[in-house]
């Protein structure tokens, strides 16, 4: 069944519109964040906007289906996961793939992206927050309690981090922070291949 993206708004707000067993469905950010104490709030809030970026991408005519959709995330956190999840199911379905460099752990850490990618079988949207949105010293936080060599306060400056860029990343509009591009579809547990963190090394 078709619905119009021009008739259901694919993203407004906390808004998220998407079909499934042809039916729409509105899916709204307080319900994303229900499963999250407040620590996860960051990764809940960038992984759900990206989403939103990605639902307009792929509803130009006709509101994007939550069938067949395939998502690779560059991002390990788990408040980003859920929200691709939230959004998508497919953490449930089984189309998820967490994306890991030589240099990743399976946690949030300095070699991770924000960056992702969503395929409804025709395209792909390849969502990417902006570079200079997240801070170097968030990213050094984030190693010194990865690797243990946390300092006195880190923990509280990192909660403070977050609960900033959590703010800033809903006040400023979608395509100040994020950048998108639309590319060929994706297939179940295939990887993008001109990322970079695919490339041989000369």
């Amino acid at each position: 069944m078709i619905f119009s993206s021009k008739e259901y708004i694919p993203a407004q707000g906390l808004l998220i519109r998407i079909v499934d067993n042809g039916k729409v469905l509105t899916l709204d950010y307080q319900e994303a964040t229900a499963m999250h104490q407040r620590s996860l709030w960051w990764g809940t809030a960038v992984g759900y906007r990206a989403m939103q970026v990605a639902a307009l991408a792929l509803s130009k005519d006709q509101l994007w289906h939550r069938e067949n959709l395939v998502v690779v995330s560059a991002h390990p956190g788990p408040g980003v996961l859920d929200s691709l999840n939230y959004v998508t199911h497919c953490a449930d379905t089984g189309s998820l793939t967490v994306m890991e460099n030589d240099n990743c752990v399976s946690r949030c850490n300095s070699q991770m992206k924000f960056e992702w990618w969503v395929s409804d079988g025709r395209q792909t949207a390849h969502v990417m927050l902006n570079e200079d949105f997240v801070p170097l010293d968030f990213y050094q936080l984030i190693d010194r309690r990865v690797y243990s060599e946390t300092k006195a306060d880190d923990d509280k400056l990192f909660e403070l981090y977050k609960v900033n860029l959590s703010s800033r990343i809903w006040v400023g509009a979608l395509e100040e922070n994020f950048t998108v591009e639309l590319l060929p579809p994706l297939s179940k547990g295939e990887l993008p291949s001109h990322h970079e963190w695919n490339k041989a090394v000369a």
